[in-house]
């Protein structure tokens, strides 16, 4: 009897075995309040790990990985927990995700993720290392141990579930050239709730790039021939986001050669956390903190060179991905910084800033952080403004004084400044004056501002002789200079024979004079200038004998010889008057 009861048991544990694909234990709760006694923490982060026996639904009794999450002091599960108790043996390990290989073409078989397995001369192990703060990295080595080179097959299935929704929101990850590098599972729609992610693409960091993955019911693709990828598509809910069915995933590597005594590492991330991967963290927070500044600030406002610059600070992402900075300068290209951001270490980079020299009004340097995969979160960047765009004012035009200019200027309307206060705007000349950027100003270039100092006016005094009796000695004009140093030139032009003197004159005669101010060093000239006439005569007796009758009107030369009108410049003598004929 006792055997008899031995064996029905066993029957309804072989025959629950083989219905446990299809249908689940109920589940009690995958969220616990203390850790499981099974489960051990990963690293310093917030990710536990258990490797047991698979004794939930699925294919058979493969030993598989188990992951939990902490999340305000609660473990959450990432697959399906039975926690409970079934024919006295306890569940709380749960499914875990299980791998299968397949080498050259025989059939793929499980792998004991707990002692390793081996299959036609391949090896298959797993192990588990921290990454991040809310991620671990599942590392598959597979060794060759034949004499030639083999082709090997790998894939991952898992029954997922956060927490205690085993049928939570599920998306794809994708990266802007629609390229899909994970899938993640929310606990549920509501913003800020705990996050399931599986990475598993190009780009990841930690990651084998896979070579497909699916998802839909958990009940489908877990036999070992469909794990490594041999995917049915025709199932219930296959690649369908964000539905409320009982979900599973898979994804697979094709085709890596391995070489004799050669070992190669499959590996991808899971993580339970908070932190939506998509935007891990906005830059200036705890987690990414920098500075950015320009060097060789001595030549800081030459703008035709390159400018080094640095940025410098501390990254960190809770899933361990490496990440790049890029600039852009004056809204050119983007140029990516090759040297990358490794999670939880400081960083110091250089790059070159090359300005837009067209560009005279305001120079940008942007910044922004990428994951590598597309993702990008824009970073706070500097900006100068060009000097060359400022309005100056107060300079102006002026003359020569002998006394130091000074200037009252004021730049864009700010506060007023004197220039020239050291005497250096005195002489007259062409000069400039030059505005210079300043980085801690935040300006940049040279703006150079063109003034004149004109000569200066001179002032002079001429003093005529006067009208004077001929007495054979030179009368000359008087010329003083009141203002300015200038040297000048005087000449006489004899008004009756247009004759030009450049001493004083002798002889009798009407005389003008002209006066020409040479332009000196600071003072400016001034052309042949008439100023005045003046007479040197003789007085003619036999003219004062003769008796004029008035009649006619008649006109005399000084030499009383009758005319009948003046013809040319002289003296004559007319009604008993003398005239000056010009």
């Amino acid at each position: 009897m006792k055997k008899l009861t031995l064996l029905m048991l066993l029957l309804i544990a072989g025959a629950f075995a083989m219905n446990a694909q299809d249908e689940k234990e109920p589940m009690r709760s995958a969220i616990f309040d203390n850790l499981p006694s099974e489960f051990t923490q990963l690293g310093n982060t917030s990710i536990y790990y258990s490797i047991t026996q698979r004794t939930a639904a699925g294919p058979g009794n493969i030993v598989g990985v188990s992951i939990l999450g902490e999340i305000n002091d609660q473990y959450y599960s990432s697959t399906y927990e039975a926690n409970g108790w079934f024919f006295g043996y306890p569940q709380r390990a749960g499914a875990g995700f299980l791998a299968a290989f397949q080498v050259e073409g025989y059939d793929a078989v499980q792998v004991n993720a707990a002692t390793g397995t081996t299959s036609h001369g391949v090896t298959f192990n797993t192990s588990l290392e921290p990454q991040g703060e809310v991620a671990a990295r599942i590392i598959y080595t597979l060794t060759n141990t034949n004499d030639v080179p083999v082709t090997v097959n790998a894939g991952v299935w898992g029954d997922i579930m956060i927490g205690d929704n085993d049928a939570a929101p599920l998306e794809r990850l994708k990266n802007k050239q629609d390229y899909v590098y994970g899938i993640k599972m929310k606990y549920s729609n509501a913003p800020g709730t705990p996050l399931l992610c599986a990475l598993f693409g190009e780009g990841v960091t930690g990651a084998t790039p896979r070579s497909d993955y699916w998802f839909g019911q958990y009940r489908n693709n877990y036999s070992n021939n469909q794990i490594v990828g041999n995917y049915d598509t025709n199932i219930s809910n296959y690649m369908q986001e964000n539905g409320n069915y009982d979900c599973g995933l898979g994804f697979c590597w094709r085709g890596k050669e391995i070489q004799p005594g050669q070992t190669i590492e499959l590996s991808w991330v899971i993580s339970v956390g908070e932190i939506d991967y998509e935007e891990p963290f906005v830059p200036g927070d705890d987690r990414f903190e920098y500075e950015v500044e320009a060097e060789n600030i001595d030549a800081w406002n030459d703008l035709g060179t390159g400018h080094p610059a640095h940025v410098w600070g501390y990254y960190e992402h809770p899933y361990g991905q490496v990440g790049y900075i890029e600039y852009q300068v004056d809204g050119g290209e983007w140029f990516r910084i090759e040297e990358p951001l490794i999670s939880g270490e400081n960083f110091d980079l250089d790059f070159i800033m090359r300005f837009d020299l067209e560009n005279i009004t305001l120079h940008v340097l942007d910044l922004r952080f990428t994951d590598g995969l597309g993702n990008y979160v824009d970073m706070n960047g500097l900006s100068w403004v060009d000097v060359r765009s400022l309005d100056v004012e107060g300079f102006e035009d002026r003359q020569y004084n002998g006394e130091p200019q000074i200037y009252n200027v004021s730049v864009d309307g700010g506060e007023s400044f004197e220039v020239g206060l050291d005497g250096q705007f005195v002489d007259p000349g062409q000069y400039f004056y030059q505005i210079f950027g300043d980085y801690y100003d935040n300006t940049i270039g040279i703006k150079t501002v063109e003034f004149e100092i004109l000569l200066g006016d001179p002032e002079i005094q001429v003093i005529l002789p006067g009208n004077v009796e001929y007495d054979g000695l030179p009368h000359g004009a008087t010329v003083e200079v009141l203002v300015g140093d200038n040297d000048y030139i005087i000449t006489y032009v004899n008004t009756a024979t247009g004759e030009i003197l450049t001493e004083a004159p002798t002889e009798i005669g009407i005389y003008e004079v002209f006066v020409e101010l040479l332009e000196s060093e600071y003072y400016n000239g001034m052309e042949n200038t008439s100023f005045g006439m003046f007479e040197i005569y003789k007085k003619h007796t036999a003219v004062e004998e003769i008796t004029v009758n008035n009649d006619n009107g008649a006109w005399y030369t000084i030499e009383g010889i009758r005319v009948n009108a003046p013809t040319e410049r002289g003296i004559y003598i007319h009604n008993g008057k003398k005239y000056i004929v010009k």
